[in-house]
């Protein structure tokens, strides 16, 4: 990889193919905070030092947060990657991950991606969501439909594969 910035994703780190001590490796603490147990831990643990860890500006995250709203991923994306987002955005820098929510809100946002251990997504999703009770379709996520109380299920509204939106 050249000299280009890159934010490392949890799934970057766990793919064991990226030293993450690299210099133009961004890491949100979050996403540190994501790997702090377990076998990954101690074998980065000695690079703790030298890496390059960041915490995005919150004019990065409400514009992540605001997109992630937009395309219907909020509830699917952790703390740490709404950082990853924000800090790709902030530093117009290359995220790398296999999460596929993330590469969705990276898409509506502009930020490049590329994937950790898995082909990257072709297609930017727009979710709604569907009650599995009574049916009903809501635009925004919520735990439980307020009609009917049970819970609602992500299904896929539109999506965009050459810049042009339709139904699948």
């Amino acid at each position: 990889m050249s000299s280009a910035l890159y934010v490392l994703d949890t799934s970057a780190i766990l793919s064991r193919k990226i030293n993450p001590g690299s210099r133009n490796f961004i890491i949100p603490s979050s996403v540190m905070g994501e790997i702090s147990l377990g076998r990954i831990a101690r074998n980065i643990q000695w690079l703790q030092e030298d890496l390059n860890i960041r915490e995005p500006g919150a004019k990065f995250l409400e514009e992540t947060s605001k997109a992630a709203m937009e395309s219907g991923d909020f509830n699917k994306l952790s703390r740490a990657d709404m950082d990853v987002l924000a800090l790709a955005l902030e530093f117009k820098a290359t995220i790398i991950t296999d999460d596929f929510a993330i590469e969705n809100v990276a898409s509506k946002l502009g930020i490049s991606f590329i994937g950790a251990d898995l082909k990257e997504i072709s297609k930017v999703i727009k979710w709604n969501f569907r009650c599995t009770g009574c049916g009903r379709r809501f635009s925004k996520f919520s735990k439980d439909c307020p009609v009917c109380g049970h819970s609602l299920r992500r299904t896929v509204k539109s999506y965009n594969e050459s810049g042009n939106e339709s139904r699948p």
